[in-house]
């Protein structure tokens, strides 16, 4: 089972959001990065609000060489720009279940399905 969602990004400073979708979703998880997008070299944003809620450590970045993350290059990404914020937002109200779903506080939920969190 697929625990990222891809929404691929256009003029961005990266080429793919990764949402992941469950508790499970993890860093551990980028041996199937290939799988889930075609890029041969290029920059992926994770984004992992459902595990770890709206903290510093929400977004990690990593680059992309030959359709595999190079693990050196993971870091908590900074400054995360607000459109691809407000696609991330989006997507959350679109798939309330799975926010629902998550382990994250109920009040914490409300406000994500709310689009009052981006």
């Amino acid at each position: 089972m697929n625990n990222f969602d891809v929404i691929q990004l256009n003029n961005a400073p990266y080429d793919y959001l990764l949402i992941a979708t469950s508790y499970r979703s993890s860093l551990s998880d980028l041996a199937q990065l290939n799988t889930l997008v075609s890029l041969g070299h290029g920059r992926v944003l994770f984004d992992f609000m459902l595990i770890h809620g709206n903290k510093r450590n929400r977004f990690v970045e990593c680059n992309v060489i030959n359709d595999a993350c190079e693990r050196q290059s993971i870091k908590i990404a900074n400054n995360v720009d607000e459109h691809i914020r407000k696609k991330s937002s989006v997507f959350f109200r679109e798939n309330e279940q799975l926010v629902k779903n998550s382990v994250l506080p109920k009040a914490l939920q409300y406000l994500i399905t709310a689009g009052d969190v981006i």
